[in-house]
This record gives C-alpha cells, structure tokens and sequence, in this order.
C-alpha cells in the first residue's frame, strides 16, 4: 500500500501529560449541575461514546495509519449533489475523490463522526470521472465543491497526485470551453506545506493560478483556541498559514475571501475570541464568513469532551448544556448530528454578527441554519442582507454566486505568486 507522511503534527492524545479517558457517566452528568434533567437514553449514548473513545484511544486508533488504498470508481455515473438537508442549493455537485478517513482527522469530523481509524481510499482515475461529468454540465451554472468529504489537500491526495489531477482536469475544461458556466469552489484547511506539494512538476499552488476567475478558494477556519485547535485539528496547516494561502490566492485572482467560520464550539465564542478571530481575518483580507456551529452526534460529544474537560474543566458543563435538554435532542442537521439548542445559537450568532461588522465583515448563513433559528429570532431571516452578504455576493456555504451574472468575473492579478 502506498505511504504517505503527515505535513503538520500539531496534538496527539497520547502525548497530552497525564491524559486519561474521561467517562461520561450518571456520576459525571450529575456533578455537572445542569438546570434540567437528562434522560436515560442521552446518558446512555453519552456512556457509549465515552467508552468508543476509551477503545480509539486504548488501541491507538484516534489518527488513521500511515498508508492508504487505491480503487478506481466508475466514470460513467453523475456526481453526487451536495445536500445534507434537503433544503441546500441543488446546483452544487460534490469532488469526492477519496472515501474513508482523512489524514487532517479533525476530531470533529462531520464525515466520520471522529472516528478516524476506517482506512483511507483514494480513487486514482477520478479525474476520468470528473471530466466526464463537466463535458455534460459545461452549460449549466453548477459548483463543483473539492471537498466536503475530506480535505481536497489531504496528504493521501498529495502524494497520489488525485489533488493536483483534480485542478488539472479543471484547467483543461476551460481551455477547451472557455465559455463554460461551471466553477470550482474549493474549501480547504491546507497551509503553504500542502499547496507547495509538486507532482509531476506542479504544485498546487502553480495548478491554481491558472484558475483565476473560475475557482474560488474558502479558507475552513474555526474559532476556537489555539491549544484546543491542535488536538481537534492535529494535521491542519495552521491558521497562519490558512491565511498566507488565501492571500497568495488573492494575490492570483481567485476569489479568496471567504472563509467557513466552522466549528463553533460554544464555551468559546467570548468576546475576547470572537474579536481575535475577526481581526486576524480582516487583516488578511476576508470580507465574508459562513459560521456553523458544531453539529455532533452524542457519542463525538463524549469524544470532544475528552479535551474540554483535560483543557478547560470548567467550561465542561457549558458545552453539554446545550446540547442535553430532552427537547433539543430532534434539533438535528443531518443523519444524527444535534445543533446546540436554538436560543444560545442566537445569542452567539447576534455576538459573530456585531463583531464582524465591526471588521467590515459580512455573513453568508447556512439555510437550515436560517430556518431553523427565525423561529426564535427574526433578525435572523435578514442577516445576509444586514450584514452585507448579498451585496458582496456571497450565499449559503459561502458560494460566490457572483460568478453566474452575465459579465464575466475578470480576475485581479495583484502580485506575482507561486
């Protein structure tokens, strides 16, 4: 099988000081004080997913391996749709050329739910697949999304070459269809190690030059500090050089500055966090954020809690409470993945919002998202509009919808890049 090295080591839960698995047990949830009562069903999934952890973490399987598997995929089938709640854009169609773990392993992973030990598969005729599915939609306005699966820049991607084939496959669409409606919308947590990766004598940062003014490059960066951040997040280019690589983007004619303001985890969106965060984005050149705030199954709570509790012991209680309440266990996004509950989403939302304005940012908000909080707040149905979204053509995920208006988008080359 082929083998491939991580690019960033940030955290690894063996090596956290006297670290031990925390069960989430009666015992626990009682000597958290939460002012209402959790039910037998919650406190017996928050068990099972404490004890799921404490197996992840016994075998050593919280990380996947060092090597990956090679498939090929059938190239006649249509990409699928990217919409997880029946209420997304359907003009959206999902790059998904690797299945399994990812070598990022977020913790938090909407994909595996945290588990990231299932073996990592990367389909190496993808490109095939791809291609064909653009010669079929050349006329239609449609995004190709790389990657709502894994990282479109995971390390396997790399090293196999699917990564750069992908932007490749893109570049040779526009040279034969230059009038072609589709555009790429890549999401990526990748710093300057990843995209500097060459294959075949391109790196990724070369391939994506050649896309200014059909491509767009949101940066995947959520608030939460810095030592959390490393152990959620253990192979994520930092957020430094997230930043570096939107403004190398910027500087290359993309459209590169948006950023998905996920996860938001709730005991750290203080003021204080909130303001860093938007300032360290304004400074970099973002002008739109899409915040989601962390959607989780009850057993990758147990899992995310390990940390919270090793790091912050007392912020533990914050987080579970809004998540526990009985009434708030149908509050769910998609599959079995809860939302927090409704009131303190807005209250947070309402801090993001007058912290981003403040920064001359503005908030693209997910539909669900949308829907689902109107129903306590209706400020909330507006907020693209009051916050400047729409004006600066951003909907949804974050997609630049700017794209599909009749004049072209002409790309601003500012400065030479790699």
């Amino acid at each position: 099988m082929p083998i491939y090295a991580d690019l960033e080591t940030h955290g690894d839960a063996h090596r956290l000081p006297n670290f031990k698995p925390l069960m989430v047990d009666d015992s626990l949830i009682d000597s958290l004080g939460l002012p209402y009562p959790v039910s037998p069903e919650v406190r017996a999934a928050l068990a099972a997913g404490s004890a799921r952890y404490k197996m992840l973490f016994d075998n050593n399987a919280l990380q996947p391996g060092s090597t990956y598997l090679e498939e090929k995929v059938p190239t006649d089938q249509e990409l699928e749709i990217h919409n997880y709640t029946n209420i997304c854009p359907t003009n959206v169609y999902e790059i998904t050329p690797s299945s399994g773990s990812c070598s990022i392993s977020c913790q938090y992973c909407l994909v595996t739910d945290g588990n990231q030990c299932k073996p990592i598969t990367v389909y190496t005729n993808y490109a095939e697949k791809l291609k064909a599915s653009l010669e079929r939609n050349t006329d239609k306005n449609l995004f190709y999304y790389f990657s709502p699966k894994t990282d479109a820049f995971s390390e396997p991607l790399l090293v196999s070459g699917v990564a750069h084939d992908v932007l490749r496959t893109f570049i040779d669409h526009y040279d034969r269809h230059p009038n072609s409606r589709v555009r790429l919308f890549i999401c990526s947590k990748a710093g300057m190690k990843q995209v500097r990766v060459a294959h075949r004598g391109d790196t990724i940062l070369s391939l994506a030059r050649q896309l200014a003014g059909k491509a767009q490059w949101n940066g995947s960066i959520g608030i939460m500090p810095q030592y959390l951040r490393n152990i959620l997040e253990p192979h994520a280019g930092t957020i430094a050089d997230r930043l570096e690589v939107m403004q190398h983007c910027q500087d290359m004619g993309l459209v590169s500055d948006s950023v998905l303001c996920q996860p938001l985890i709730l005991p750290y969106l203080t003021p204080e966090f909130v303001e860093d965060y938007m300032s360290d984005l304004a400074n970099a050149g973002v002008i739109n954020i899409k915040p989601e705030f962390l959607t989780a199954d009850l057993a990758n709570l147990s899992l995310i809690a390990q940390y919270i509790n090793y790091y912050d012991p007392g912020r533990l209680a914050e987080f579970f409470q809004s998540y526990l309440m009985e009434e708030n266990q149908t509050h769910l996004k998609q599959r079995s993945r809860m939302a927090p509950e409704k009131s303190i989403c807005i209250e947070k939302l309402a801090l993001i919002r007058d912290t981003a304005r403040r920064h001359g940012i503005s908030i693209s908000i997910c539909n669900w998202v949308r829907r689902e909080l109107m129903q306590k707040a209706d400020w909330v149905g507006s907020i693209a509009n009051d916050t400047g979204s729409k004006a600066n053509g951003y909907a949804c995920l974050g997609y630049y919808v700017r794209f599909f208006e009749d004049e072209a988008v002409e790309p601003v080359i500012r400065q030479s890049a790699e």
